[in-house]
């Protein structure tokens, strides 16, 4: 490897990129040689977060809310980060944390469609998304923690069917027993339903990365693996 592999940081709900970034510090710095991660901040404001400010209110941001338009929202959501990766692009590969794993996953999902066959899609509005995405390469690897299977027709449309309609590049998916936010299925449902070849790895504890030595070296084993030369 010549240089660390750019990726593209995806943030959970109510987070900020900046926030996200501090609490990756385990995980930046361990693999500081390995990754350069971009940290971006969600375009819309958590509504059903309740702050004690409104420069709290304006810090706490989602990739959409499930009190909106929610479909909507995730559009404006997908063109951003498309603008994102056109004008700080090329990413090699995308890190995502609960609603920011769900993120990563749909815009994957519609990035690959627009890079296959697999693009047929009914849905007008839906077909005329995926062409907006084909001048950007698709990120070569994902690794998603604490995330869950987004609930919307659009993207059951995107993987559903034939295993070629899944997301098929190289993924890590982490989720914890214990996760009070983000139940475990939710994430196995994730790695399962929507990924091809999906790896798949459990920790005793809650809603977060974590970042001990041992987990760090899967991280680093991960990475190792990848073959991305094509």
């Amino acid at each position: 490897m010549t240089r660390p592999l750019r990726v593209l940081c995806l943030h959970g709900y109510t987070q900020n990129g900046q926030t996200f970034r501090d609490r990756m510090g385990p995980f930046r710095r361990s693999l500081k040689r390995t990754l350069d991660p971009v940290f971006i901040t969600a375009p819309h404001i958590a509504t059903e977060f309740q702050p004690d400010s409104k420069e709290e209110a304006s810090e706490s941001r989602a990739w959409w809310n499930r009190s909106g338009n929610v479909w909507s929202e995730t559009v404006q959501s997908v063109r951003f980060i498309h603008k994102v990766m056109r004008d700080a692009g090329p990413f090699d590969g995308i890190v995502g944390f609960s609603q920011g794993s769900g993120m990563a996953a749909i815009l994957m999902a519609l990035m690959q469609a627009a890079h296959t066959q697999n693009s047929d899609h009914s849905d007008a509005d839906l077909q005329a998304l995926i062409k907006e995405l084909a001048d950007c390469p698709l990120p070569k690897f994902a690794m998603l923690f604490a995330g869950f299977y987004p609930e919307l027709p659009q993207f059951d449309a995107l993987v559903s069917g034939s295993k070629e309609c899944k997301i098929n590049v190289p993924n890590l998916h982490m989720v914890g027993k214990t996760d009070a936010i983000v139940p475990m299925e939710r994430g196995q449902q994730l790695a399962t339903q929507a990924f091809v070849d999906a790896r798949l790895l459990v920790h005793e504890g809650g809603h977060f990365v974590p970042g001990n030595a041992a987990w760090r070296k899967q991280y680093q084993e991960f990475i190792d693996g990848l073959d991305l030369q094509h």
